[in-house]
């Protein structure tokens, strides 16, 4: 019932699909890119940090609002895991419906307040979403 035990848990529940999202990006890469960054002197850390990464940009940001949207929007962990002290969005709009009532203005209120930070991170991020997603793509 911490923030730290809810992230770790979307963590470790997200890194298989970042994995998964991200390794079509870096095999997009040609690895003659890599190599003559070697030659040209740059150590395996350089070249990811130099070359490999600023080219995985665009999935990279694709994946983050992906992964960002999933954890988001989840419910079933934060039902199960938290009690008290760590509520989030999610499971607090279920705590508005009632068996003899329902507050209406209070879902509606958080519902806009929780699709609020999704429409930010991808009003901020589009271009690189577009990039990202296209990039990924099939080539045939």
């Amino acid at each position: 019932d911490t923030y730290v035990g809810l992230i770790m848990l979307y963590t470790a529940f997200n890194i298989p699909y970042v994995t998964w999202m991200m390794r079509g990006y870096i095999q997009d890469i040609p690895v003659e890119l890599e190599q003559s960054a070697m030659i040209d002197g740059l150590t395996r850390w350089q070249v990811l940090h130099k070359v490999v990464m600023p080219m995985a940009r665009g999935g990279l940001f694709a994946t983050a609002v992906f992964t960002f949207i999933f954890a988001w929007n989840d419910f079933i962990f934060a039902l199960i895991l938290s009690k008290s002290e760590v509520v989030t969005y999610t499971v607090k709009v279920t705590g508005y419906f009632g068996s003899q009532s329902t507050f209406w203005s209070k879902i509606s209120a958080m519902s806009v307040l929780g699709v609020l930070p999704m429409f930010v991170v991808v009003a901020t991020m589009q271009k690189f979403i577009v990039r990202g997603v296209s990039m990924g793509a099939v080539k045939g």
